[in-house]
């Protein structure tokens, strides 16, 4: 089977992604509603649920002490 991979990622996913936009703004826009919000009214103000996803995410220490780590548990496996 040969790689479905096109550049930075593949047709397939491609089509995939643009199918799911596709409904989802179908279905937000039913009935000839809007969609609400715009880029002119956003604002850089967390919402609680950003607020409550962003205190479960790695902060950058933590991603440069698991490459530390990593590093040694490689180099004593090669011992």
């Amino acid at each position: 089977m040969g790689s479905k991979v096109q550049g930075e990622g593949d047709y397939e996913s491609a089509r995939h992604y643009n199918d799911e936009t596709k409904h989802f703004v179908d279905e937000k826009t039913k009935g000839g509603q809007q969609i609400k919000g715009s880029a002119a009214e956003a604002t850089d103000k967390l919402s609680t649920a950003e607020k409550e996803a962003l205190s479960h995410a790695k902060s950058g220490g933590q991603d440069k002490r698991d490459a530390t780590l990593l590093s040694e548990m490689e180099k004593q496996h090669k011992r």
